[in-house]
C-alpha cells in the first residue's frame, strides 16, 4: 500500500513536480510533470509498488534507457519511492499517426519515409537485442520539429500487456518478431488508414480473407505495388515474393522505393498484355474472353509468373494472341477485330479508398475474448503524448507536394499561374491609368486663375510624433516569476538599434513559458503621463505573440498586468508590428506583455528590439 497519497504538486525525486494527470487506467497513471531543475515538462508513468508489474517496470525503464538513439524518448529517471514506482521520459511535442491517419492515408513517399525512420530506430534496437514490444500508431510520432519518435520504448508493453496471436501460419511471434511485423502494420496503417498489427489500435481492423490479411492494393486503390509488395512480405508468410523477416530488410526495401530524395516516386508501367494474361487470367472462362473481377486489385501480376520473367510472359501471350486471329478482308469484319493495346496509362491519381472507410474504434469498446491485454479503456491506450500540432512542411522532402504530382498537371498548374498573373498585372496598369487620368482631369475642370484664393486655410490633423522612453524596467510578477528576467539587458529595447534586443530567459517544452507562467514583459516609463494613440514593437524570431496594456493614469510602476487596460494585441508576429489603438489613453507607463515565445536553437525564448509609442 502507498504511505501518502499522490496528487497535483507531489514532488518525485526532489524535482518533478506532477501537474496534470493525463491518463489513469487499470492501475497505471500517467502525468504530465515539470522538471523544476530544468524547467521543462516530462512524463511521469507511476505504479504502485504492491501492483504486480512495478518490479517488471523498473526492469523496462532500466533496459530502454540503455538505448540513446535519437529516434527515442529517453529514460531520464525510474525509482521508487514512499510506496510508488515511477518512470520519467521526454515529454514528445507533435502528433501521433493515429491521429494523423484520422485525417485520412498519407501520400505513399511520405509513409515510406515515415516507417524508414521507425525501422531504423527498431533496427539499432534489435542490433542491442532489445524489442520495443508495443509498435502501434499510438507509440509513433511526428514532432514539432518534423523528426519521427518512439514513444514507451520496452515499458508500454509492461504497462499494458502483449498481445502476440499467432500468425496466419501457426507461429507465435517474440517480441523481436513483433516489432517486425508491425513495422510492416505501420506502413499498411498509413497506406490505408486501417491497422494489421499484433497489438489493439484505435484504428479500424485491417480486413482478412480466409485468416489472410487483405493486400494494401485490395483496400484502397493507387497503393504503389512496391509498398504493397512489402506489407504481404511481412504480414502474409506465403507471399511469393518471399518474407521479410527483419526490420533492416524493411528499411532497406523502403529505402529503394524513396530513392532519390530530389525525385518523384516511379510510376510502373505494364503492358496490357501482361495485366490480360497474367492478373486476370483465372477469371477466363474456357474459350472465352478475359472478365475483370468485381472486387479490387486481387493479386500482382507477377504473383503468377513463376515458369518466366514477367515482360517475356508478356510478349509470348501477345504474339499468340495475335497469331491466333483471323484476317478479314471485309470492312464488316475489320471492324470487329479487336483493339490493339492502349498506349501506357498517365501516372497514377491520387489514391481513393474503394471501402468507405470505417469510424475510429472507442477507447473503451470490448476487447476480443481471450486475449492477453485487459479489456475496457486499456485498448489503445498509450503515453496520451502526441497531440499536438505537425510542423508545415515534414517527410522525405520539402517538394512533397509536387513531387507526387504528374509532370503534365504541374505544367498546367503552371500556365495557368502565369495566365493569371498577367491578367492581375493588366487589371492594375489599366488602373492605375484610370486614376492618373481623372487626376488630371480634375486638376484641369478646378483650375480658374481668376479664382479668389480661399479666404481661411485648410485645416490638417496634427501629425503623430513618438515619444522618448526614459526608462525600461522587466517585469516577472510572482507566483511564479523570481521578479527579474535579464533586467541589465532592458535598455536595449529602446536605444534605436533594431538589430540589439531584450531577451527572455530559455524555457524548455512548451512556447508558453514552459508552462510555468502567464507571460512576461516590459515596461517603458515616459516620464509622465502622455496621451498615446499607436506603439510600435520590433520583435526578433517567429512567431511571437505580445499583448499592451496601458496602467492608470494616476497608477504607479504596475506589478502585474492585473487592473491594467488591454489596448492592443498581436499573435504569431516576427519583425515590426504598428499597433494602433481603438482610442488614445493617457498613461506614463506602457507594458508590452509576451504571452507566447518562438523556437530557439534550444528552447523557447523572446526578444524585443524597439518599443516606439507614438501619440
Amino acid at each position: 500500500m502507498t504511505e501518502r497519497p499522490m496528487g497535483r504538486g507531489t514532488v518525485l525525486a526532489g524535482r518533478f513536480r506532477l501537474e496534470d494527470l493525463v491518463q489513469d487506467t487499470d492501475g497505471a497513471r500517467f502525468w504530465r510533470a515539470i522538471d523544476q531543475t530544468l524547467a521543462r515538462s516530462v512524463a511521469v508513468n507511476v505504479l504502485d509498488t504492491d501492483d504486480p508489474r512495478s518490479d517488471a517496470l523498473l526492469v523496462a525503464a532500466r533496459t530502454s534507457a540503455t538505448i540513446t538513439e535519437g529516434h527515442f524518448l529517453r529514460v531520464l529517471d525510474a525509482a521508487q519511492e514512499n510506496g510508488f514506482v515511477y518512470v520519467v521520459h521526454e515529454w514528445g511535442n507533435g502528433m501521433s499517426l493515429d491521429k494523423m491517419l484520422a485525417e485520412g492515408p498519407l501520400a505513399p513517399r511520405r509513409a515510406a519515409w515515415l516507417v524508414k525512420e521507425v525501422a531504423d530506430a527498431i533496427t539499432f534496437a534489435h542490433s542491442h537485442g532489445i524489442a520495443h514490444g508495443r509498435l502501434v500508431p499510438e507509440n509513433v510520432m511526428v514532432s514539432e520539429a518534423g523528426s519521427v519518435k518512439l514513444i514507451g520504448f520496452v515499458v508500454d508493453a509492461v504497462l499494458h500487456g502483449r498481445r502476440q496471436p499467432a500468425t496466419p501460419d501457426g507461429r507465435t511471434l517474440s517480441d523481436h518478431e513483433s516489432d517486425v511485423y508491425n513495422l510492416a502494420a505501420l506502413l499498411y496503417a498509413t497506406l490505408v488508414g486501417k491497422w494489421p498489427g499484433t497489438q489493439s489500435s484505435l484504428l479500424p481492423d485491417a480486413p482478412r480473407d480466409h485468416e489472410r490479411t487483405m493486400r494494401p492494393r485490395q483496400v484502397r486503390a493507387g497503393v504503389p505495388r512496391a509498398l504493397d509488395a512489402i506489407c504481404d512480405r511481412a504480414l502474409n508468410g506465403d507471399s511469393p515474393h518471399g518474407s521479410l523477416e527483419t526490420a533492416h530488410e524493411i528499411g532497406a526495401a523502403l529505402s529503394d522505393f524513396i530513392g532519390d530524395p530530389a525525385a518523384a516516386p516511379p510510376v510502373e508501367h505494364e503492358p496490357t498484355a501482361m495485366i490480360e494474361s497474367d492478373e486476370f487470367a483465372r477469371f477466363r472462362p474456357a474459350g472465352g474472353a478475359a472478365q475483370r473481377p468485381a472486387g479490387g486489385d486481387t493479386s500482382d501480376p507477377e504473383a503468377t509468373q513463376a515458369s518466366a520473367p514477367p515482360r517475356a510472359k508478356a510478349a509470348t501471350d501477345l504474339e499468340a494472341t495475335q497469331a491466333a486471329a483471323p484476317v478479314f478482308e471485309d470492312e464488316q469484319a475489320r471492324s470487329s477485330r479487336p483493339a490493339p493495346p492502349p498506349p501506357p496509362p498517365l501516372p497514377e491519381p491520387e489514391a481513393k479508398p474503394l471501402f468507405a472507410p470505417g469510424p475510429p474504434r472507442a477507447a473503451a469498446q470490448r476487447y476480443d475474448a481471450g486475449a492477453d491485454e485487459p479489456s475496457g479503456p486499456v485498448r489503445g491506450m498509450h503515453s496520451s503524448q502526441g497531440t499536438g500540432s505537425l510542423p508545415p512542411v515534414w517527410g522525405p522532402d520539402a517538394t512533397q507536394g509536387v513531387a507526387d504530382e504528374p509532370e503534365w498537371e504541374r505544367r498546367r498548374d503552371s500556365s495557368t499561374d502565369w495566365l493569371k498573373l498577367a491578367v492581375a498585372i493588366g487589371v492594375i496598369v489599366l488602373l492605375v491609368l484610370a486614376i492618373i487620368f481623372a487626376f488630371n482631369l480634375g486638376r484641369g475642370a478646378g483650375s480658374d486663375p481668376e479664382a479668389e484664393p480661399s479666404a481661411e486655410p485648410t485645416q490638417t490633423a496634427k501629425p503623430s510624433q513618438p515619444i522618448a522612453i526614459t526608462d525600461l524596467s522587466d517585469l516577472d510578477p510572482p507566483p511564479s516569476g523570481n521578479g527579474e528576467e535579464n533586467a541589465e539587458l532592458t535598455g536595449l529595447a529602446a536605444d534605436g538599434n533594431p538589430g540589439t534586443a531584450w531577451e527572455t530567459m530559455t524555457y524548455y517544452g512548451n512556447p508558453k513559458f514552459g508552462l510555468l507562467k502567464d507571460g512576461v514583459g516590459l515596461i517603458a516609463d515616459l516620464g509622465r503621463a502622455q496621451e498615446v494613440s499607436s506603439v510600435r514593437v520590433v520583435v526578433q524570431g517567429k512567431p511571437t505573440s505580445f499583448e499592451v496594456y496601458a496602467a492608470p493614469e494616476e497608477g504607479g510602476l504596475p506589478q502585474g498586468v492585473d487592473g491594467l487596460r488591454k489596448v492592443a494585441t498581436a499573435n504569431g508576429v516576427g519583425g515590426g508590428s504598428d499597433l494602433d489603438f481603438d482610442q488614445p489613453v493617457t498613461t506614463r507607463y506602457l507594458v508590452v506583455w509576451l504571452t507566447s515565445l518562438p523556437a530557439s536553437a534550444d528552447g523557447f525564448k523572446g526578444q524585443v528590439a524597439e518599443i516606439v509609442p507614438r501619440s
